[in-house]
């Protein structure tokens, strides 16, 4: 990560110590690289501080409600939509700290809005912050976290995830990323 993305990752870091954020952080900016690579006309200035960013709104979210707004038991739509509004104000935040350039922040923050509950990408760096963020499920690491956070069976859960990948990722390189990925989580 360049230093400009380490210090948003620094100042980041304390909201993402719930949910195992900062962990799904790391592995989410390293996927988002990898999009980021194979999609030349997106803006790494905007999808790499999203990314960052996105999940920031979760320290918003009380820790005993957290299960209730994300995974396949999602039972409360309206915490998921709490944590991308606090998530863009602290996103708005963390970039003015950060004199990050005010037009990719308004970018920035209009991608850490909606995009957990918006169902379609607004461009293509939104979709790849989308598909970066999903991605990390697919890791053994997301896995392992996931299956267990979820009470589910290692297998079952690969399954399910499996069933995702088509109604969940944009880009047909995520699609690809997350079949391996997924192969590498099977034992």
């Amino acid at each position: 990560m360049s230093p400009r993305y380490e210090e948003l990752f620094a100042l980041a870091r304390p909201y993402l110590d719930t949910r195992e954020n900062e962990l799904h952080t790391v592995v989410a900016c390293a996927m988002a690289a990898r999009l980021l690579a194979c999609h030349p006309d997106a803006d790494a200035a905007v999808v790499m501080p999203a990314v960052i960013l996105h999940d920031v709104g979760w320290k918003m979210v009380p820790e005993e409600l957290q299960l209730s707004a994300f995974g396949p038991k999602m039972s409360n739509q309206d915490l998921r939509r709490l944590h991308e509004v606090e998530g863009a104000r602290i996103a708005g935040d963390i970039l003015a700290r950060a004199a990050y350039d005010p037009l990719k922040r308004e970018a920035v923050v209009r991608i850490v809005d909606g995009h957990d509950s918006r169902d379609a990408a607004l461009s293509l760096d939104d979709a790849l912050v989308k598909d970066a963020d999903k991605l990390w499920r697919f890791t053994p690491a997301g896995v392992d976290v996931d299956h267990r956070r979820f009470a589910s069976t290692r297998e079952a859960h690969l399954l399910w995830l499996e069933g995702q990948i088509d109604t969940w990722l944009i880009t047909e390189t995520a699609r690809a990323i997350a079949r391996a990925q997924l192969a590498e989580a099977r034992p």
